[in-house]
């Protein structure tokens, strides 16, 4: 088969040419970027997220709750002051009657019509069965609980952002990758093209050069749909409008993070659950105390505006004991739920304990797995490259065919394409790693 002529236009002999091809985007995407815009790092993202976020905002109330509620648990065992008053008006005098011989029956008013009582005050529990302690037990656990909610909040909130971060990366490298593919496609296009002009290939490439050519266009617009979709996702978690331009690093994966993981450090769910079910237990603990003896002492000074009393201020001391001796089980029972809520939430510990083994287990793998993928894509990126050389040679010598190239073409992006996801599937699998051991 005769050689078929070199065209100047071959992109394979214009590397300048490809290389400007290939930095342009990235030219315009520069331009394009308010002035004084930095790449954002994954770490900054992350802060920014923690500070919008409504529902990390939402858990930090909740501890904010859980510590009112500790200290009101706690001012319950202390000594309280109160000052009450009370304005009378009766229908008439309140008296007494008594019977006296020679005299009759007699009234003497103990009372004005109008008049008030008002009394200062001091009170103290002195026992209340456990009760005011179980309470307090109750409310530090809570606070402890909501501590671990807010922190496994945070924790979500910066694995998804990390998650979004990646995606955007990932949508940005198949973009880049469907360009080089409606290039180099369009460029051998134009190959066919000038061939068949001068009848060295039949109609036949040329129909099936154009369909590659416009696969590869279509395949361009989905990228560029699925990278401005990752980018609105990316900016609705920081807070920002959802068509914010943005500009990122990529992440670099140290592997000395790895080793440095706390492997036997509890996690905020397991530590939520085990505060939950202290605070179920001490407050079991409480219920049971409310049917136990209650003793209570009080103190304080009573004035009471009355003309026909000798004194009308004194002071007083009381001890008070209230023991509900029977009250049809209502305290026990109310216990015994609380026990068995709490036997609830200890099932479910156990269960989450071994969930989170299982995920950590399974997302080390993933690193493991995601970085051997690397080392096998980058090596067959290479060897598709050179298959594409070869073919478009091939075709343009005259002793390769049309389908050579469309087929090495298809192989180049698979190889491109697999070693981007394997690339962020590494990064991505890191990052989950260490949210599985609350390390991000």
């Amino acid at each position: 088969m005769a050689r078929r002529p070199s065209l100047c236009h071959n992109p394979m002999s214009q590397p300048l040419s490809d290389f400007r091809w290939r930095l342009a985007p990235v030219l315009l995407a520069c331009l394009s970027m308010p002035v004084g815009l930095h790449a954002e790092t994954l770490a900054q993202a992350m802060d920014q997220a923690v500070q919008v976020d409504g529902q990390l905002q939402a858990s930090e109330h909740q501890v904010s709750a859980a510590q009112a509620a500790l200290a009101a648990a706690q001012g319950q065992a202390l000594p309280s002051f109160a000052v009450d008053g009370l304005y009378n008006h009766w229908s008439q005098a309140p008296a007494v009657q008594a019977t006296v011989p020679m005299l009759g029956t007699l009234q003497m008013p103990v009372m004005e019509v109008n008049g008030g009582v008002y009394r200062a005050g001091v009170s103290v529990p002195l026992y209340t069965s456990g009760a005011l302690s179980s309470n307090a037990q109750a409310a530090e656990a809570t606070v402890g609980a909501a501590r671990s909610a807010s922190e496994r909040s945070r924790q979500d909130l910066r694995l998804q952002v990390a998650e979004a971060y990646i995606n955007v990366l990932r949508a940005r490298s198949l973009l880049d990758l469907a360009d080089s593919g409606v290039q180099t496609l369009a460029s051998h296009l134009t190959d066919v093209k000038a061939y068949l002009d001068k009848g060295l290939v039949a109609r036949g490439d040329l129909l099936a050069a154009q369909a590659a050519s416009d696969n590869a266009r279509q395949d361009r617009i989905r990228a560029q749909t699925a990278l401005q979709i990752a980018e609105s996702a990316y900016n609705r978690l920081l807070g920002r409008p959802l068509a914010q331009p943005v500009v990122i690093d990529e992440i670099a994966v140290n592997p000395a993070e790895l080793a440095t993981l706390d492997t036997g450090r509890t996690r905020a769910e397991v530590t939520a659950l085990i505060r939950q079910t202290e605070a179920l237990r001490a407050q079991s603990d409480a219920a049971r105390a409310q049917g136990g003896p209650q003793v209570l002492l009080s103190a304080g000074f009573n004035q009471m505006d009355n003309r026909y009393l000798a004194k009308e201020g004194l002071w007083n001391v009381a001890v008070g004991l209230h023991w509900s001796l029977f009250d049809g089980g209502v305290y026990s029972s109310q216990a015994d739920a609380l026990a068995a809520k709490a036997d609830a939430v200890a099932a479910q510990r156990a269960d989450a304990e071994t969930q989170i083994a299982l995920q950590q287990r399974a997302d080390r793998l993933r690193v493991d797995e995601a970085a051997a993928r690397i080392d096998a894509a980058q090596s067959a990126v290479a060897q598709a490259d050179e298959n594409l050389r070869v073919a478009r040679d091939r075709y343009q010598s005259g002793v390769g065919t049309n389908t050579e190239v469309l087929d090495a073409e298809t192989l180049r992006l698979k190889s491109h394409n697999n070693l981007s996801n394997a690339r962020h599937d590494h990064a991505l699998a890191v990052q989950r790693l260490k949210r599985d051991y609350d390390a991000l």
